[in-house]
């Protein structure tokens, strides 16, 4: 006898931790390629679904990366939380916020490159957890210096922010534990800084150049107009969402005059990561010859660095945060180029230090101007006349006192 009775496939249940796969994945891509630079196709492929299984749990792509973000502060400020109520908490708090950010070290970069994409709800929401995460950090820099005034905590407590991160811009790799001993010591050894007498000054509000002079002047002075014109853009809201029409209106020209400089707005681009290259070899060049040892050279490349980023943030904000829309062997000679510097600098502390490893120097290196790129683009920091000694103070603070354990030391050969 046979049964006529069907067999019925197993169904196929979804993961409960889909959601959870899904922002895995979209924070990978979009720290990666960009906001611009990844579809939900991508991400779907990523998670091994359907474009169409993917908007079942996310309407667009923006709201997909203003989860990414969302999610995860609010697992670091659970982590916060907890380190507060625990014994000793403000020290807790610190290596907290360290133990997460390593473990997150693809969300600083998101929230850093990516803020001005979200939708204008979500970014009210990532600012209000921002200010949450940064009141652990006051209060814990409080502790610790009674002395300071309220504007000097802030600024420590950004600067703590900014060491705590700094790992989501290289990929720099160290064992866990000495990871984590090498940036606590910084955060502790940053909150110790002298810092100089507070000075306010209202920095000057940056205004569109103005046509003027002769016809000559004017075809001389124009390209320069439009490289600076377009870095301020680009640094401001982003590469994608700026147009030759914009940056022509900037200088008073219609926008395909460009193109009589420049061949295209990737080209104009190339030329303002290239003064900032050229800027960072100058200054380079000049602390090495006036330096009397390796330790003066690297305070004096310090202090030049920070006077750079004062003076070009726009350069400095389009080389960090734009360099992705490049051609690729471009983007990929400018990431090389930027590495083989880090690694000079690190070079010039390791011969200052001679107990630090070349991973640890670069890790120190890289916080150091993480601190420095982080606090010439925060509006609040920006407004201290004494920002160059303060953060001079801090950087010099990290490169040269941060304490060091037998697991960072170099290898003996």
């Amino acid at each position: 006898m046979t049964s006529s009775a069907k067999i019925e496939p197993p169904k196929r249940r979804r993961p409960r931790d889909r959601r959870a796969s899904i922002l895995r994945a979209a924070g990978a891509a979009f720290a990666e390629s960009g906001y611009h630079g990844t579809s939900m196709a991508d991400i779907a492929a990523a998670v091994g679904i359907s474009a169409t299984a993917l908007y079942r749990h996310f309407r667009n792509k923006q709201e997909l990366l203003g989860q990414c973000l969302l999610t995860g502060l609010d697992t670091t400020l659970a982590r916060l939380a907890e380190a507060a109520r625990a014994e000793e908490p403000q020290t807790r708090v610190l290596t907290e916020l360290v133990a997460v950010a390593l473990e997150l070290r693809g969300l600083p970069r998101l929230w850093q490159l990516e803020f001005r994409s979200v939708s204008p709800e979500d970014r009210q929401a990532v600012l209000v957890r921002v200010v949450r995460l940064t009141g652990y950090l006051r209060r814990a820099v409080r502790v610790r210096r009674p002395d300071l005034s309220a504007p000097e905590v802030e600024l420590l407590s950004w600067c703590v922010l900014s060491v705590a991160v700094s790992p989501s811009y290289h990929q720099v790799d160290l064992p866990a534990t000495t990871f984590v001993d090498v940036l606590d010591g910084a955060v502790l050894a940053l909150i110790t800084a002298d810092l100089p007498p507070e000075v306010p000054h209202a920095r000057p509000a940056t205004r569109a150049p103005q046509p003027g002079g002769t016809a000559d002047f004017e075809r001389t002075v124009r390209p320069e107009r439009m490289i600076a014109a377009a870095a301020r853009l680009f640094n401001t809201r982003g590469y994608a969402a700026v147009g030759i029409e914009d940056i022509g209106a900037a200088v008073g020209v219609s926008g395909p005059a460009l193109y009589h400089h420049f061949a295209s707005k990737s080209d104009l681009l190339n030329e303002i990561i290239e003064r900032n290259d050229q800027w960072i070899r100058l200054y380079t060049s000049r602390a090495l010859a006036e330096g009397r040892d390796a330790g003066e050279s690297m305070r004096l490349l310090l202090r030049y660095y920070v006077r750079f980023a004062l003076d070009e943030p726009d350069l400095l904000g389009t080389t960090v945060s734009e360099v992705g829309h490049l051609p690729a062997p471009q983007a990929s000679r400018y990431r090389r180029t930027h590495r083989e510097g880090v690694l000079g600098w690190a070079r010039m502390l390791q011969s200052a230090r001679s107990e630090l490893s070349l991973p640890v120097a670069r890790v120190l290196i890289q916080a150091i101007s993480t601190v420095v790129i982080d606090a010439v683009r925060n509006p609040r920091s920006v407004r201290r006349g004494d920002l160059l000694d303060a953060l001079a103070a801090v950087g010099d603070r990290i490169a040269f006192s941060v304490p060091l354990s037998e697991a960072a030391a170099p290898t003996a050969p």
